[in-house]
């Protein structure tokens, strides 16, 4: 009875091992199955503190900066920006003081800046920074504009004695710099479209953009980005830029307005006259004015072309909002001339030669001045050829006169003493 019962606990004891062991050998059986059809993926998070991959933290939407003033900047950057910028020696080419990984001027040299969740925190990546190393935005931007002249040296040559230049040497930390017309990460061509160019500048000239926007040249360039039209780059230059505070370029305007004015096949599009050019440079402002531009011995006080046509304002001459429009002009002399009447435009022919349809009095004085100035002075130098003539040729009579009797002198003393 006893042995049987020992029997008994043994096979039981068999029966549940077998079990134990069919089961896990079933399970392992599945687990294998399973782990073929659905593999772990392999990892591919690249360690950004093994590559110095910018875009492992920059990539990021919410990344922001924050400065001691309070104000913030985004931290991100999106690569589809700049074709080139996703490479690390891109971003390294332009921000040479964020080279080193992670970043020297960080305030809080700790792992938790960026991964808080490893140490006890809510799960989320830090996204909000302080930056220590800069005053504000404008700080980040004035260094990193300096980084353009790497490639750009010519360009850091030209804007040497600038507008923008000279204001930013004055203190002011706003004039525009590279970044400011040319973008940072988005940078483009700044002339495709070339109404870019006004929209670039109307960023700090807001006020100038507006009236030039409303005149005759800014309505063109609007309508449909006429390229005969000048804009804020063809009077002020781009990267020299000059202005009103440039001591030549009031001298040198006429010949801004030149340019475009006295091209005959340009003018010929859009049936304007040359002549507006050329009858400035022959009256008196103009000849006064181009003179002294040449010479450049003296300041310039005589009517330029912006004097009587307006600057950024310049309008058609039969627009009555024109300061040469017939009704305008009286006030428009009277800028430099204070006693100017009703009847004292009436000498300005606008712009037009002397025809003997509009005007026959004129044009026969200014006939006949044109043969009787010329015969004059040439009446006058053809008799001072003469009379030179004259005083040489009696000049040298005399002297051989003087030649042909000093032999007969000396021959008759010497008769005398030997006599």
């Amino acid at each position: 009875m006893k042995r049987f019962r020992l029997f008994e606990l043994l096979l039981v004891g068999f029966s549940v091992l077998g079990w134990s062991l069919f089961n896990a050998a079933t399970s392992q059986s599945v687990l294998a199955q399973g782990a073929i059809q659905t593999p772990t993926p392999a990892q591919t998070t690249v360690n950004p503190h093994e590559t110095n991959d910018c875009l492992g933290c920059h990539s990021n939407p919410d990344m922001v900066g924050q400065f001691a003033d309070g104000t913030s900047m985004s931290l991100y950057y999106d690569p589809a920006q700049h074709g080139d910028s996703n490479h690390i020696e891109g971003c390294r080419a332009c921000h040479d003081a964020q080279k080193q990984y992670p970043h020297n001027e960080s305030g809080t040299k700790s792992c938790e800046v960026c991964h808080s969740q490893m140490f006890g925190g809510n799960g989320q990546n830090t996204t909000k920074f302080e930056i220590t190393g800069y005053e504000d935005q404008r700080a980040v931007t004035m260094e990193i504009n300096d980084s353009c002249q790497k490639c750009h040296g010519e360009k850091f040559k030209e804007i040497t004695d600038s507008e923008h230049t000279l204001i930013l040497a004055r203190g002011n930390r706003y004039a525009p710099l590279c970044v400011d017309c040319h973008g940072s990460h988005n940078i483009t061509s700044p002339n495709e479209p070339r109404t870019k160019i006004a929209e670039i500048c109307s960023k700090c000239h807001l006020s100038v953009y507006t009236t030039y926007e409303s005149s005759v040249h800014g309505a063109a360039f609007e309508a449909d980005s006429n390229p005969d039209v000048p804009t804020c780059d063809n009077c002020h230059g781009s990267h020299k830029v000059t202005g009103p505070t440039d001591e030549n370029f009031r001298a040198d305007s006429i010949t801004l307005c030149g340019d475009c004015h006295a091209d005959k096949d340009l003018m010929g599009k859009y049936d304007v006259s040359t002549n507006v050019f050329q009858t400035y440079l022959d009256d008196f402002h103009g000849r006064t004015v181009d003179f002294f531009r040449q010479t450049r011995d003296a300041k310039i006080t005589k009517a330029t072309c912006y004097d009587c046509h307006g600057i950024h304002n310049i309008q058609a001459p039969d627009n009555e909002l024109s300061s040469v429009y017939p009704s305008n002009l009286q006030k428009t002399c009277q800028q430099c001339h204070p006693d100017a009447g009703i009847t004292f435009p009436q000498a300005w022919l606008s712009h037009y030669s002397p025809t003997w349809v509009d005007t026959p009095v004129l044009y026969a004085v200014t006939t006949f001045y044109r043969f009787f100035v010329p015969t004059i002075i040439g009446g006058f130098l053809v008799y001072i050829a003469l009379d030179a003539r004259r005083r040489i040729a009696e000049k040298l009579r005399k002297r051989s006169i003087k030649v042909d009797a000093a032999p007969e002198t000396n021959t008759t003393g010497q008769q005398d003493e030997k006599a």
